[in-house]
Formats: structure tokens, C-alpha cells, sequence
């Protein structure tokens, strides 16, 4: 759990005792935590009424009026107050609150059954979700990923921040959950039971995407196939002295977490080795079987002033010299858990610049490609060019046939595959891809792809099992590549969606963590 999860809430809001369980009672009679106020009165449905919008969205004039109507009508039907709790059957309009609300704390508790599926709107905007946790993925459906848990924001973009939750924090079956949603403007917090599962994401507006979120809304709880229960329903408004107050806390200890992760730095403005590092800062070449100083030449070479941030290096043609870091107290590989980031901006146009063959902008190689390999890749044949991010494992995990790349169908290779991706010679491109968990069987391995701040896709469900002696590792630049390159950051362990939205925004690059 990132730092911002313990320290903002118990320096702005203070709630006592180490989680809600400590705070909220669980009687007919909700013990209000100090500065909330109850929006549900545990004995009857009073301030809420019935509205599922999505079957209303598309209606007008008399025939809009009579849904309502009925809507509200039937609300008491499925919907009622036993023991304390608000409890739904499974079907009929959602629970809507008569008020609407704009920046606000919520908590609330919930427990369901399986194979229900359920969630929270917030500004009468879906949502944040509720799954039953134990579905098996669909490759039929790739973003509906209801095995990672409940708290995310399923109805943003996928690929975007916030709409997968971080961790896996839904309690069993037969237990209460407890939320504590936190949402000011369009950027909404999520702690399920305790864990940080949406961290500052921005909540589109299903409505109309190309709009802002409303600044006021309902709240709803969605009813979706399943019996659900809820109850210690609780809000607190948050005045817009202190929305401002959260959001500049936020963002600082984000750029402090981003800070105390990175481990080099090179911006390229006036030479090849590293600005900082908390390893060798040099750059090298390979000779042989050695490794010597990296010294521009005419098809790498710097380029003042034409980078993203000041200088950058542009690589004019396809050669052989490729600039690279040691391993040493940047990328921290090991054979027990690994996990890093690398970021880096590129500027080229793929298919006017990029000469035949495979081009790979970044590698990550040891002693041995059979004992592992890591890199962006631009493919050799397609047009246009796919864009990848791809780490193969030991050999006989990945291509236990003994064929070539290429002949492995896309869905059996342990990449990301992005088919148009937005690169251009008239603008940047930032690039991030991370590492989590490689070489620990016991957790969950993965890689993620972004590309301007936005998850592209995940390697995951695979065994990232590597053997590299740690003294041999290198991060590579410009493998046949064609084009710009600028700022390359490296980060000790995997950088969540939303340290990656901000690394991206940074208005002078990763330069500004030093």
C-alpha cells in the first residue's frame, strides 16, 4: 500500500482507530464517525427513491416521465430495510439518494452473494464496481477482469488509471466489506477494507466522455443479479479549502514516491552517461566480450535542443552502436523477486524512418538470450508496424517448440501487442513499461505497456522465470533503431497507473525527481 493511503487520510481527516471497523458499529442504530452524517436512517427507504438511468438515458417528453414515475413506483417492491441494513433482491431500479453530493468522503458497508455483480455511482456516474472475485478470466472479453476484485472503476476506458483495482482486498463470501470512497472533482480514492485500491484515478463521465465529470450527483447502488446488503451509509462534505489541500498533498507524495524510487536518470543534453544514478552512472558499448566507454559518434549522437526535455539523442541510422547502463544500482535484478520500471520518450514515425528488420528501442539482456530477454520492439514485416513489449522468459517456457518469434501465434507470445500506436515525428511519445514479481512463483508475475500515461495491456499468466548472472545484465538503448530518444528513467520497483500518469505530466521529465 502506497504511502498516501496512511498518511493523508490520518493528517486530514484524523478518523480514529486503525481502520472503519474500529470506528463504525454495526447495531440499527449506526454510531456516526465524527464530521459524517448518516444519508441512510437504518428503519425505512426515506431520502432515496428508485432509478436505473441506463434504461431512462435515451427517453423524452411523456415517455421519460412515465419510466420515472414507474421507477419510483416500483423502488419499495425490491428494495427494503431489515435488521439495519438496505437490502436489494437482485433486480428492480437502484437505490438513489434524493440529495445530491459533490466533493465528498463516503463510507459504506456491503455484503453479497456469488455471482452477483454490483457497484457504486458516484454523481450518478458508474461506478465503483463490485464483483463476485472468484469468476475466472474470459479471453472473450479481455477487460472484464472481475478475479483482480471489487473497487475499481470499471465503466473508465480501459487501459486508463484506476479502472482495475490495485490489489485484490474483497473479504469471503458471507462477510461485510467496508469502502471508504474518497472523490473530489473527477479524481476518486477507493480503500477497500482497508487496502488502497484506486489511487487519485479520474472518473470519467460514462454520459458523455467528452465532457467533465457533473459537479453534483446522486448517489446510486446498483442492483445487478444478486441479493445485497448494505448499511453504515455515511458522508462527509469536503470544502473546497481542503479539496485543494488533499489534491496538493496528493500529488506531492506521489513525486516524493516517484523520488525515492529512481535509481538513473540521463537526460542526453550534454552527454551520454547518466545525470544520476544510484549505481554507475557511465555509458558504455560492448566490445567482445568487454564493455568500454560509449562515446558519440555520426549515427548516435546528441542532439542539443532537439530532445523532449532540452537535449535528447538521435539515432540517424541503423548500426550497430548501442549505448547501455550497468545493471549495478539501477535495474536491482535478482533470482528471488525483481521488479522495476524503465521509462523513456521516443519521436519517430515507424514505418517512414525504422529500416527492415526488428528494432528494438530497449532491451534489458543478461549473459545468455535463452536465459531471458526484455525490450520494446517495433515488428520487422506489418504494415504498419506493431509496437510491443515482450519478456521472454528461460527458453523452454516460452518456445517449447524451438521455432522462431515470428512463428508463434501473437496470443501464445508473452507480450503486449499495440497494432496502431501513437508514434509520430512531430511529436513525443513516453513509454513505460514495468516488471512485478519475476522469479517468485509465489505471487503474481507481470509486465504492463504504457504509452502517454495509459495502460496498453498486461503480460500476465505466465511463468517470468529468468536466470541471468546479476553481474552481466545490461539496459540497452537503440537496437536498429531509427529516430529520437530522450529522458530515461529507471525506478526500483513497478510503478502503479497513477505514478505512471504523473510521471508522464511531469513538465521537465523525470529530471524534476533528482
Amino acid at each position: 500500500m502506497r504511502s498516501i493511503s496512511l498518511r493523508l487520510p490520518l493528517m486530514i481527516f484524523a478518523i480514529a482507530g486503525p481502520g472503519l471497523g474500529a470506528t463504525i458499529g454495526y447495531a440499527a442504530e449506526p454510531q456516526l464517525p465524527e464530521g459524517f452524517r448518516a444519508i441512510f436512517n437504518g428503519h425505512d427507504l426515506s431520502g432515496w427513491h428508485g432509478l436505473n438511468p441506463h434504461s431512462a438515458v435515451k427517453l423524452t417528453g411523456d415517455a421519460k416521465e412515465a419510466n420515472l414515475a414507474q421507477q419510483r413506483a416500483d423502488f419499495s417492491k425490491f428494495w427494503t430495510v431489515a435488521s439495519g441494513e438496505l437490502v436489494n433482491d437482485g433486480h428492480g431500479p437502484y437505490a438513489t439518494t434524493d440529495e445530491g453530493f459533490g466533493d465528498i468522503e463516503l463510507l459504506i458497508d456491503y455484503k453479497t452473494v456469488p455471482k452477483a455483480d454490483s457497484g457504486i455511482y458516484l454523481r450518478g456516474t458508474p461506478q465503483v464496481q463490485i464483483w463476485d472475485w472468484n469468476q475466472v478470466f474470459e479471453p472473450k472479453r479481455p477487460t472484464r477482469k472481475p478475479f483482480l476484485g471489487s473497487g475499481g472503476l470499471f465503466n473508465n476506458t480501459p487501459g486508463t488509471a484506476g479502472r482495475d483495482p490495485l490489489v485484490l482486498a474483497d473479504r469471503p463470501f458471507g462477510e461485510w466489506n467496508q469502502f471508504r470512497i474518497r472523490q473530489i472533482g473527477d479524481r476518486t480514492w477507493v480503500w477497500l477494507n482497508d487496502k488502497l485500491v484506486v489511487d487519485c484515478a479520474a472518473m470519467e463521465n460514462f454520459w458523455d466522455r467528452s465532457q467533465p465529470l457533473p459537479a453534483k450527483g446522486p448517489i446510486m447502488l446498483q442492483t445487478h443479479g444478486g441479493e445485497i446488503r448494505w448499511r453504515n451509509i455515511f458522508v462527509r462534505e469536503i470544502g473546497a479549502e481542503m479539496a485543494t489541500k488533499i489534491l496538493t498533498v496528493a500529488e506531492a507524495e506521489t513525486k516524493a514516491d516517484l523520488a525515492a524510487a529512481l535509481t538513473l536518470h540521463a537526460s542526453f543534453d550534454k552527454h551520454l552517461e547518466a545525470d544520476f544514478a544510484r549505481g554507475d552512472k557511465k555509458c558504455y558499448v560492448v566490445q567482445g566480450k568487454d564493455l568500454a566507454a560509449a562515446v558519440p559518434t555520426n549515427e548516435v549522437r546528441l542532439a542539443p535542443d532537439a530532445g523532449r526535455f532540452g537535449g535528447g539523442l538521435h539515432f540517424t541510422k541503423k548500426n550497430n552502436f548501442r549505448p547501455a547502463f550497468k545493471d549495478a544500482g539501477v535495474l536491482g535484478y535478482n533470482d528471488k523477486n525483481w521488479s522495476a520500471t524503465v521509462s523513456v520518450w521516443l519521436r519517430l514515425d515507424p514505418d517512414k524512418d525504422l529500416e527492415p528488420g526488428y528494432c528494438d528501442p530497449v532491451q534489458i539482456v543478461g549473459d545468455d538470450s535463452k536465459k531471458g530477454f526484455i525490450f520494446l520492439e517495433w515488428s520487422k514485416d506489418e504494415t504498419p508496424r506493431f509496437f510491443r513489449y515482450a519478456i521472454r522468459p528461460l527458453f523452454h517456457i516460452w518456445n517449447p517448440e524451438n521455432v522462431q518469434w515470428d512463428q508463434i501465434p501473437f496470443e501464445k507470445r508473452p507480450m503486449v501487442q499495440v497494432e496502431r500506436a501513437p508514434f509520430s515525428r512531430d511529436k513525443w511519445t513516453h513509454a513505460v513499461f514495468t516488471l512485478e514479481n519475476i522469479n517468485d512463483k509465489s505471487k503474481p508475475q507481470r509486465g504492463r505497456l504504457y504509452l502517454n500515461g495509459k495502460l496498453q495491456g498486461t503480460i500476465e499468466k505466465w511463468d517470468l522465470s529468468l536466470s541471468w548472472d546479476p553481474a552481466r545484465v545490461l539496459l540497452v538503448l537503440g537496437a536498429s533503431y531509427v529516430g529520437h530518444l530522450d529522458d530515461l528513467a529507471v525506478f526500483n520497483r513497478a510503478l502503479t497507473d497513477r505514478e505512471v500518469e504523473q510521471l508522464h505530466a511531469l513538465k521537465d521529465g523525470a529530471g524534476e525527481l533528482k
